[in-house]
């Protein structure tokens, strides 16, 4: 399994529970919702907290995705 999938599940499992709070930053450990927050800072000072370097999500609670796209192709374009 990828690293945070099991968490990425429950987000979208959870979602309709939690998109009450939209905005918000929600806290999540494998299948547990940990618990919502207002900022990203105090969601990740908990997850640490709690989980030290085990792996654990936060995420802005939001009905729709913002889709954003990587490439490792690093080559340097033609001057």
């Amino acid at each position: 399994m990828a690293a945070l999938e099991k968490e990425l599940e429950t987000y979208k499992r959870e979602l309709p529970n939690l998109i009450k709070n939209s905005g918000k930053f929600v806290l999540i450990k494998g299948d547990d919702v940990i618990d919502t927050f207002d900022s990203y800072a105090d969601a990740l000072k908990l997850g640490y907290a709690k989980f030290s370097l085990d792996p654990f999500l936060v995420k802005q609670i939001s009905q729709t995705e913002q889709i954003s796209f990587f490439t490792r192709n690093l080559e340097l374009c033609p001057a």
